[in-house]
């Protein structure tokens, strides 16, 4: 009868233990990962093109290079936001290079290593993109 007794109290002080923390997790919320994607720029045009919802991009530059990035959101209708309406821009540990090109420059770069983009607010995860990363070994025109 002992026996009996103490597996009941064990299996009581599990049971509370389990009951006590679940409210607890269920409060705690894990971190959401950071939707990236690596990318190689093509050999044709120098470019990289991707459509999804990555926010942040990984890729390597030569030391020297400068790098041209464009983001348009596809919007919950399926269609581009106009750039005046656009609420995310490009980021990277690199000045920024005024250019009147579309795209947003930075640069130069400072060694030949892999270098990473972002895009803030990143509060848009979920929405989809269309983005285009070019790299150039010449400053764009000014």
């Amino acid at each position: 009868m002992r026996h009996s007794a103490s597996k009941r109290a064990l299996f009581w002080a599990v049971g509370a233990a389990v009951l006590l923390s679940a409210p607890a997790t269920a409060q705690e919320e894990q971190p959401q990962p950071v939707p990236r994607q690596r990318f190689k720029l093509g050999q044709s045009d120098g470019c990289f093109r991707y459509i999804g919802d990555a926010v942040e991009f990984v890729g390597r530059f030569k030391a020297g290079s400068y790098i041209g990035v464009s983001m348009i959101t596809i919007g919950q209708d399926g269609m581009p936001t106009p750039p005046a309406d656009e609420d995310r821009t490009p980021a990277m540990d690199l000045p920024v290079w005024t250019s009147p090109s579309p795209y947003l420059w930075f640069g130069p770069t400072t060694s030949s290593r892999d270098y990473s983009i972002t895009f803030s607010p990143r509060a848009f995860w979920g929405n989809s993109a269309i983005v285009t990363i070019c790299g150039r070994q010449s400053p764009p025109e000014k």
